[in-house]
Formats: structure tokens, sequence, C-alpha cells
């Protein structure tokens, strides 16, 4: 018993650090946590995603709650609904689909593929114009979406809840994109909405995987608290850090736990799995094929990106009147 207490502390802490996190860079936490949890807390490959969905539940609450206290009301109430029709089966249906692999590397190759283009995407972030919000918000209306973009949304809908279910994450990497652009909601607003829907998502995969015996209450009570605090912290850090820059970065350090989490470098350097630092060489390795391409990549698009700012800047003065 003292020592589940001990490892409940512990989460809670790391949970603090995980929630600073996501809240400074805008993201649900369960990128870090269903490999973290499998990496450092040794958690199985079918507790850690159920754990961290309960983390997201707690956020998606919290968030929601503190949306729904703005003015304007960024969240969409009937837009959430009209997802989380589909959300909340596909929910159900990922923790199902987890729990009919048996194979815990199969589930850990799963958990990294799908999670690293999250992780890499995040590399690609881009400061985003704040607009008018609540010019935005009157302009939507739901009733102009055609039945085509409405049936795709829920397919979209549908996948971001196997998602969560199978993943651990709160879904909002596929919903957000789908309000966004198949539904035109202005950004803002699909945070709120994504996360309003994220509460029926979550409820819903949480109840099976807890159902099934996955979710060990201890770990998961302290993980939620532990990123609602954190989430409280990161809110007021973030005033005072370049979130895009961050995310980034963030983006450029969470490949190397996916990595990890499918032991590609034990496969490659140490197949019998007798040295951790033979395995852990490989894994760097692998981390640094994976992001020194991409990292050039970015720097070629910034220095592009920058040129031509300098041009247009250059190309208006010549065109400026005396």
């Amino acid at each position: 018993m003292q020592e589940m207490i001990m490892d409940a502390v512990l989460i809670a802490i790391y949970a603090i650090g995980v929630g600073t996190i996501s809240s400074m860079v805008g993201i649900g936490g369960g990128i870090f946590n269903t490999p973290l949890l499998m990496i450092v807390f040794l958690l199985s490959e079918q507790f850690a995603p159920a754990t961290a969905l309960v983390a997201a539940l707690f956020l998606a609450v919290a968030s929601s709650i503190a949306y729904w206290r703005q003015d304007p009301r960024p969240i969409i109430p009937k837009v959430g609904l009209f997802l989380a029709i589909t959300t909340v089966p596909g929910s159900l249906i990922g923790v199902a689909i987890r729990t009919m692999i048996e194979s815990p590397y199969v589930l850990r190759l799963i958990f990294g593929l799908a999670l690293m283009p999250v992780a890499i995407k995040m590399l690609f972030a881009m400061r985003r114009e704040k607009g008018d919000i609540a010019s935005e918000l009157a302009r939507f209306n739901m009733a102009n979406l055609t039945d085509k973009r409405l049936a795709i949304s829920l397919f979209g809908g549908f996948i971001g809840g196997v998602s969560a279910g199978m993943l651990g994450i709160g879904g909002g990497a596929v919903i957000v994109p789908v309000l966004t652009v198949l539904m035109g909601l202005p950004m803002h607003a699909a945070v709120a909405t994504s996360m309003f829907t994220m509460m029926f998502t979550a409820s819903a995969g949480t109840a099976m995987n807890y159902a099934s015996g996955f979710i060990n209450p201890y770990y998961a009570v302290s993980l939620g608290v532990g990123m609602l605090v954190g989430a409280q912290v990161g809110s007021r850090l973030a005033v005072r850090v370049n979130s895009v820059q961050l995310k980034r970065f963030f983006g450029l350090i969470l490949v190397f736990p996916l990595v990890k989490m499918m032991r590609l470098g034990q496969m490659w350097l140490d197949p019998t799995g007798t040295s951790i630092l033979t395995s852990t060489i490989g894994d760097i390795i692998i981390w640094l094929i994976i992001v020194i391409p991409i990292g050039l990549f970015r720097l070629y698009q910034i220095r592009k990106q920058s040129t031509g700012e300098v041009v247009s800047e250059e190309s208006s003065e010549l065109h400026t009147p005396e």
C-alpha cells in the first residue's frame, strides 16, 4: 500500500509537469502521458492509455468550464453534441480494439506510429493571428454545411473517438482539423468545442476501461489532479514564453520517447535486450535520423519565409508615393 501511494504521488508530480507543458503549448497531454507512463512508470500497454484517458477527461471538464465562462462563449454545443454522435461509439470501439490485441509489442508499435505524426506536426507549428472572435462566431451557421461535409465530419469524429479510446489521447489532433477545415469553425471555437466533445468521448472510453479492469483508481486520479494543477501553472507561464517555439521544441523532444516506446534501438543494436546502454544509443541514432532531416527542412522553410517577407517589404517601399 505504501509503495502504491508513493507511485501515485510521483505520477501526480509528473502530471503537474505534463499539465504545465500541455497548457503552454495547447495540446491535450495524451501524447506525453501514454508513452511516458510506459517508459517511466512501467505501466502496461493496457493500463497506460486507460490511465491517460482519465487525465484527458479531467482536462476536458476543466477546460470546458473555463471556455463556457468566456464572453463571447467559444463553445458551440450543437456542433459538439453532433460530433459526439460518432466520437462516443468510436471511443468504445477504440478501447475494444486495444483490449483485443494480445501482443504488447504490437500495441507499442500502434501507439508509436499513431502518435509520431502528432509529434512531428508540432515541429511545424505556426503562429496564428487572432481575429474578432465575436464576429467569427456570428458568421458560423451549421445549417449552411452540406450533407456531404456533415457526413465526412461525423466520420472524422469517429476516427478521433477511436484514437481517444485506443491511444489514451483526447482526440483533439483529429477533431480540431475536422471542426476548422470541414465545418468552418474559427480556431478558438474549434479548440473549445473539441474540449466540450472530449468530455463525452473520454467519459465513454473511461467507463469501458474501468469495466474492463484496466484503470488503477489511485494512479488515474493522481494523474488527473496533477494535470489540473499543471494546467493552472502553465496558463500563467504561457504569457511569458513563445508558445510556438515551445511547441516546436517539445515536438523535437517527443520523437525520442516514441522511438523508445517502440524499442527500435533495441531491435537494431541489441535484439536480446541485455544492454540498456546499447539499445539507448540505437534509439538516439534513430531519433537523430528522424529529426535532423525534418529540422533542416524546417530551417529551409523559415529562411524562405523570411526572404519572402524582406522582398515584400522592399516592394512596398518602392511603390510608396513620395
